[in-house]
């Protein structure tokens, strides 16, 4: 377990990430996402490979946001990549046919059967949100060394600040199978508004009225 490190909110710079940190932006958000139970079921954690598929649809997932002009918001101190956020417009997150280098990329690297269950709990989550114009916090996560000293909270923040200065959306939502994540995003003002099942993983879709 790497040793805490400790940081003032006040000394951490909220910056739009540069594209030569994708790499170590795809090396947190693993660590992050590696033991979640949807990316278990979706990317089949009983196999060798997990990890290998778990990480190219990390990296795969970050160039197609990157390619789309898609917020990726980097949390940083000095030149430490503290934790970052990523947001999706749904318009652009959702189907093969608007991300075709992705969807190509994924049967390339993570195989059918996870390209397939992606793409249904993109379907599902479109679903209920009924054509809401939004921004989804596709990924977010800290570096474990400097957990629980309020980088997350001001990720979400900043979340929600692109999301007004962009515009053209009325909420910022958030799926998670995770009750501790859950329980962070309540604190954080979202509000749950369904329950769901993905691939017989529980989860909940939240959200967050853009003002």
């Amino acid at each position: 377990m790497p040793t805490e490190v400790a940081v003032s909110t006040q000394d951490v710079e909220l910056v739009e990430l540069d594209v030569c940190q994708l790499n170590s932006v795809a090396s947190l958000l693993f660590q992050t996402y590696q033991n979640d139970a949807l990316m278990q079921r979706i990317f089949q954690a009983d196999k060798a490979d997990y990890e290998k598929r778990l990480r190219a649809a990390i990296r795969e997932e970050l160039i197609a946001q990157w390619d789309n002009g898609q917020p990726i918001i980097a949390a940083m101190h000095d030149e430490a990549l503290l934790g970052v956020v990523c947001l999706s417009k749904v318009e652009h997150q959702f189907g093969p046919t608007s991300r075709w280098n992705w969807y190509i990329s994924m049967l390339l690297t993570a195989g059918w059967v996870s390209t397939r269950y992606v793409l249904d709990k993109e379907r599902q989550i479109k679903s209920l949100l009924k054509d809401q114009p939004c921004y989804l916090i596709s990924f977010i996560g800290v570096a474990e060394q400097y957990q629980h000293q309020g980088i997350g909270q001001l990720l979400c923040q900043a979340a929600l600040q692109e999301s007004v200065e962009r515009g053209g959306v009325k909420q910022l939502a958030v799926f998670t199978s995770d009750q501790q994540q859950q329980t962070f995003f309540n604190r954080c003002g979202f509000t749950q508004q369904h329950a769901v099942d993905v691939h017989d993983v529980p989860g909940a879709l939240l959200t967050l009225n853009v003002d």
